[in-house]
């Protein structure tokens, strides 16, 4: 099921409360129709973009570089080796807590070659956390697994940054060479030129908002 993967708040005052005078209530600002996108705008800006839809999953694995490379260190393999579906919940993947506070790399899966298998396993109750998450990994055979890296320079992975679009940067919806859109297939249907979530017909405006239609800056 993997092998159809991409080739390349403002101010705060506490004033004394003087007797028998009435604090003035601060005068709401109205939010000006620029700094915010209408449904229908939203829709003209991604419809007319030049950006490609990825049908993919997004993934992630955890990174720290003060830790050395060490295939022995379970710190490590859980930064090398293995990684998660980007909405895997933390305490799904029996974690140390620490890792809740590393960096976080993003990425999707190009065309795994035949050599290599993509493998997964369910994460076993640990550290007080339940567990359940599914955990990947890459591998050349059963006792030789490919680091992440490697499926780096190989170019079965390719790194993302997810882009939150706002008036300052919509030039990116025209340069295609660096961004693309992304779908989640198994969440996401295409049919007969309309989205689909949940069964239901919804607009590309709609999937942005609910996060399920992102921009995503790629090498």
């Amino acid at each position: 099921m993997f092998k159809w993967f991409l080739s390349k708040k403002k101010e705060s005052k506490n004033s004394e409360k003087i007797e028998c005078a009435e604090e003035p209530k601060p005068t709401e600002k109205p939010v000006s129709a620029q700094n915010k996108f209408d449904t229908n705008k939203m829709d003209w800006l991604i419809n007319d973009s030049l950006l490609a839809f990825m049908p993919r999953e997004l993934f992630m694995h955890y990174s720290d570089p003060n830790t050395a490379p060490d295939p022995q260190d379970p710190s490590w393999q859980n930064q090398g080796l293995y990684f998660w579906k980007e909405k895997e919940a933390f305490e799904n993947k029996s974690l140390p807590e620490f890792f809740g506070t590393m960096d976080q790399r993003l990425f999707l899966i190009n065309e795994v070659p035949d050599y290599i298998s993509l493998v997964s396993g369910k994460a076993m109750p640990w550290f007080g956390m339940p567990g359940g998450g599914e955990k990947f990994f890459f591998r050349y055979d059963e006792t030789t697994p490919v680091t992440l890296e490697e499926a780096h320079k190989l170019n079965i992975i390719n790194y993302v940054e997810i882009v939150e679009l706002n008036q300052d940067n919509l030039s990116v919806l025209n340069d295609r060479d660096n961004y693309c859109f992304l779908i989640d297939p198994y969440e996401v249907k295409y049919e007969d030129q309309l989205f689909y979530l949940n069964g239901e017909k919804i607009s590309l405006a709609e999937l942005y908002q609910k996060k399920k239609l992102l921009v995503l800056s790629v090498e």
